[in-house]
């Protein structure tokens, strides 16, 4: 097997399937981070239009911001996960695999989200104690979230749908998601938890 299958699989059948996985196959980590990139697009613009609805006072620079991170972390991260878990259990849809895939990738889940607020706080100049603060206070729910979301993807992914058929679907959810996970990241971290940090400080 060859590494840097698609992020999250491959295409449907149908004549942009065939072309899609032809591309896959001849450019695979390319077509990941190009894939990663335009979910994570799709993303930001439904986080900051839809979920904080800052219409005309979005902020570019953030969009640019996660697709950088979406394509230069997050894809190549991620298939990783995939293609190991692959590797361990090969591409068997039979209920026992499917659940040591799913187990695999729950293990990899924190280091996800947790290296995305890391690199995005890095592109922006942030200090590593905001970062720290970050994982400390919105990590836990971010990833709690996402387990809330992608076990039951990944079941229904691994159990039912074969491996060429898995790419839109996951896609689809993975725009949604991202659009959360976007706003997560870049949300500032509640006053509350700030005032209980200083608090702790001081009684140290």
């Amino acid at each position: 097997r060859r590494f840097g299958r698609s992020l999250h699989g491959e295409a449907v059948v149908s004549t942009q399937s065939t072309g899609y996985t032809s591309v896959l196959k001849k450019h695979q980590i390319t077509t990941n981070m190009f894939t990663t990139g335009t979910v994570f697009l799709l993303g930001d613009l439904i986080s900051q239009q839809l979920i904080e609805e800052r219409g005309k006072e979005h902020q570019v620079e953030r969009t640019v911001r996660s697709v950088a991170v979406g394509t230069v972390y997050i894809a190549p991260f991620v298939t990783f996960i995939y293609n190991f878990a692959d590797k361990l259990f090969g591409p068997s849809l039979a209920l026992k695999a499917a659940l040591r895939k799913m187990a695999v990738i729950a293990m990899f889940s924190p280091l996800t989200s947790a290296g995305y607020i890391a690199v995005n706080n890095l592109f922006q100049g942030k200090p590593v104690s905001e970062t720290l603060q970050k994982w400390r206070y919105d990590l836990p729910t971010i990833v709690l979230n996402g387990y809330k979301v992608w076990l039951p993807t990944h079941f229904f992914l691994l159990t039912v749908v074969p491996l060429r058929h898995r790419m839109f679907i996951s896609n689809f959810v993975g725009v949604l998601w991202t659009g959360y996970l976007t706003y997560a990241a870049n949300k500032a971290i509640s006053p509350e938890n700030l005032d209980k940090q200083g608090t702790q400080d001081e009684g140290h």
